[in-house]
């Protein structure tokens, strides 16, 4: 029975990594600057699915091997201010093999009521610092424990919009900033690289527009067709296995170029392999039916949920056009809504159902989710799903 190479779940690096060069250079190059005393800070941002997580786990992995590094990865999870300082410090003593304890000795002077493991917590006799102080003097801790004589930590954020929700959330960039440059100017060379969903930066420079200063974004975008193919071409070559070259281009239409949608597309062509061991257009069309079910399940259907009968009609009218892009007065001429669309475009793009990628043009997310709401037939003049 052959093994199916590719993954149809997202936070996992797929079985051949492919692309991404500019970015690990731009990575490398960050490392590079922080080990010579001028740490660089970054953001790593886009839509879901476009492999930020792999790509932090692919530049974990690559400097993982290098004399004096030490790259922590934090997968964020929502949570209260002081979860931050826990999960911060029980990764670290994971990833850098420090008994926890010793952790929790040294940082009994530092005045803040930190959860442990299990619920308990360190009591405390001295006033609380602040959490600027906290974080800063946690950071120093951590830092004078790596074992060499010009060590570098990297701290490696997934998932930064967890802690965005709100106000209070958003303080954790400010005192996170805080902390770094004031370790930076006393010659720690930390370096924090962060993932995050494709509004993550413009939350920030809204929220605390000092932190565009220190924390360089990074768009991640899709990959082109010659990436893709190298992705998938190369991982079934050892299973023995061909896809024609109809199918790769139909996948790279209909993934447009976005790793995860890749894998799921490639994963359901995998099942689907006939017996000479090769994928047709016709294994294909069957693998995007069943491409299109895992993606309804897990996202599509939750989306779509959210809308309101007049979004459904700029939808409808969407995934009906032959074009691509769709002006606002298109929109406004043709969706047969009750009201002007402007209120409803601004909703859907905020649900991640619609991108605005210019003044006044609209499309949809992505070509999966157009065809997903092809299929749904939704009726332009009411807004409701057809029923046969």
């Amino acid at each position: 029975m052959k093994h199916n190479p590719f993954r149809k779940r997202t936070g996992i690096l797929p079985s051949y990594f492919t692309g991404r060069e500019n970015e690990l250079n731009e990575l490398k190059e960050t490392y590079n600057s922080t080990k010579h005393g001028v740490p660089g800070h970054l953001i790593l941002y886009g839509p879901k699915g476009i492999g930020k997580t792999s790509l932090l786990l692919k530049f974990q992995k690559e400097i993982s091997n290098l004399d004096e590094v030490y790259p922590v990865r934090i997968p964020l999870m929502e949570g209260n201010f002081d979860d931050i300082y826990s999960l911060i410090i029980e990764k670290c003593s994971d990833t850098l093999n420090i008994n926890i304890s010793h952790f929790w000795e040294k940082i009994n002077s530092l005045g803040i009521n930190i959860p442990l493991i299990g619920g308990l917590s360190f009591s405390r006799k001295i006033p609380k610092t602040s959490p600027a102080v906290a974080f800063e003097k946690i950071l120093n801790i951590i830092y004078d424990e790596l074992d060499s004589d010009n060590p570098v930590l990297i701290l490696l954020f997934d998932d930064l919009q967890r802690i965005m929700g709100n106000d209070e959330t958003m303080k954790i960039l400010s005192i996170l900033q805080n902390a770094l440059v004031e370790l930076n100017l006393k010659g720690k060379n930390i370096m924090f690289v962060a993932t995050g969903s494709e509004d993550i930066f413009y939350k920030i420079q809204d929220k605390l527009d000092s932190a565009v200063r220190i924390f360089e974004p990074y768009l991640i975008g899709p990959l082109s067709y010659e990436e893709l193919c190298e992705a998938i071409n190369v991982p079934i070559k050892e299973q023995n296995v061909s896809f024609d070259e109809e199918v790769l281009q139909e996948i790279y239409e209909l993934s447009s170029g976005i790793p995860y949608y890749m894998q799921i597309l490639a994963y359901s062509c995998f099942e689907e392999i006939n017996k000479d061991n090769k994928v047709t257009m016709d294994e294909f069309k069957r693998a995007s039916i069943h491409s299109l079910n895992i993606l309804a399940q897990r996202e599509f259907k939750v989306l779509f949920s959210k809308s309101t009968t007049e979004e459904r009609k700029i939808l409808c009218l969407m995934a009906e056009s032959d074009e691509t892009l769709l002006s606002y007065t298109y929109i406004k001429d043709n969706a047969n809504l009750n009201s002007e669309p402007s209120a409803l475009l601004k909703s859907l793009v905020n649900k991640n159902m619609i991108i605005k990628p210019s003044r006044g043009k609209y499309q949809l997310k992505n070509n999966l989710f157009k065809l997903y709401l092809k299929n749904l037939r939704i009726n332009q003049d009411t807004g409701l799903l057809n029923q046969y």
